[in-house]
């Protein structure tokens, strides 16, 4: 019990030099994406659920569990024409120590883009991108409790501008298997920025969740509920003079709204053994994205299905963010050997 508490400890007490935003801009803001696509259709945050995707460690380390020994995932996400994302992952279980380890690589290329001087002339072209490799552990505690922890390396260049960063995730959840019962609760990018993009430091985009997840007894459905940022209150933006200018009112957020945009919903419905078809709902991305006074289509949902054929799994997931606009994501994971 004493790993436990000492990982409380570390929520609890971030050392100074992990330095984070409450509010406003941050650098980084990639590291915010979903890159596994079992949890981008659960709403696009997820830290509880039931899987054996490998990928999910980049969420919460401590879903990195012994099932996942020689599983490799490879997961593309293509965001807007010319801006794809790829995602690599693999896990290995040392049985002696009982850990299993994990490492994966994030590659975001933003496109090769033309390079003006301030008249408009051409002079060029130049590339933009932000890298990332994760290495993370995770061990089992009392059977029931599980902790890990994540260290990630950032590279991030935009044309002559070069960033270098360092950020850590910590995860904890409890799982009730007899029940289908699992929690989730992990303190995500904690960290700081080794070398600036221009002489100023900026701040990591620290989140801080917590999440359930609950199967049905009875009913092959599964639901998950988590709540994101909860280290500030209001995550809402109003722009109350924009808002007079174009729409003639002030909108005001309210009690209610500022508490359910923590809040993102997910179900996942068990078609059998191999085919899950999984549906998420984020609201504070709905708020955030809708247009006053135009249809919004479905943004802030986001729906999908998983494959599970032997060793192969594959996964499907789209998101919406505008009535004409969504981001797709493909999964593949592969178990390498047997366990």
């Amino acid at each position: 019990m004493r790993k436990i508490a000492f990982l409380f400890f570390l929520f609890l007490h971030q050392s100074p030099l992990m330095s984070q935003t409450l509010g406003g801009s941050a650098v980084y803001n990639f590291l915010r994406m979903q890159w596994a696509p079992q949890a981008s259709v659960l709403g696009g945050r997820n830290v509880s659920l039931f899987n054996n995707d490998v990928s999910l460690f980049i969420e919460n380390p401590s879903l990195l569990r012994e099932i996942h020994h020689a599983n490799i995932s490879a997961n593309f996400t293509s965001i807007a024409p010319g801006i794809n994302g790829l995602f690599g992952s693999g896990a290995y279980h040392l049985e002696n120590i009982n850990t299993t380890f994990a490492a994966g690589i994030t590659h975001l290329l933003y496109g090769n883009e033309v390079q003006t001087d301030a008249s408009g002339n051409i002079i060029g072209g130049f590339s933009a991108y932000d890298q990332m490799v994760s290495f993370a552990a995770s061990r089992t505690y009392n059977e029931k409790w599980h902790y890990g922890v994540t260290l990630k390396f950032i590279n991030s260049k935009y044309g002559p501008y070069n960033s270098l960063g360092l950020a850590s995730d910590i995860g904890l959840t409890y799982i009730d298997e007899e029940k289908m019962l699992q929690l989730g609760f992990v303190s995500k990018n904690m960290g700081f920025q080794i070398k600036p993009y221009a002489n100023q430091h900026e701040d990591l985009p620290f989140d801080l969740l917590i999440g359930i997840t609950k199967q049905l007894e009875k009913a092959p459905i599964r639901f998950s509920l988590t709540a994101q940022r909860l280290h500030q209150f209001d995550l809402l933006y109003n722009d109350g003079i924009f808002n007079i200018d174009n729409f003639g009112t002030a909108s005001k957020n309210g009690f209610a709204t500022k508490i359910m945009s923590h809040l993102i919903g997910g179900t996942d419905i068990l078609l059998g053994e191999k085919i899950i078809f999984s549906a998420g709902y984020n609201f504070l991305k709905r708020k955030e994205l809708q247009i006053r006074n135009l249809a919004n289509g479905l943004a802030g949902f986001s729906y999908g299905i998983r494959l599970n054929l032997n060793k192969i799994q594959f996964q499907y997931a789209r998101s919406h963010f505008q009535s004409t606009f969504s981001q797709h994501q493909v999964g593949l994971n592969y178990a390498l050997g047997d366990r």
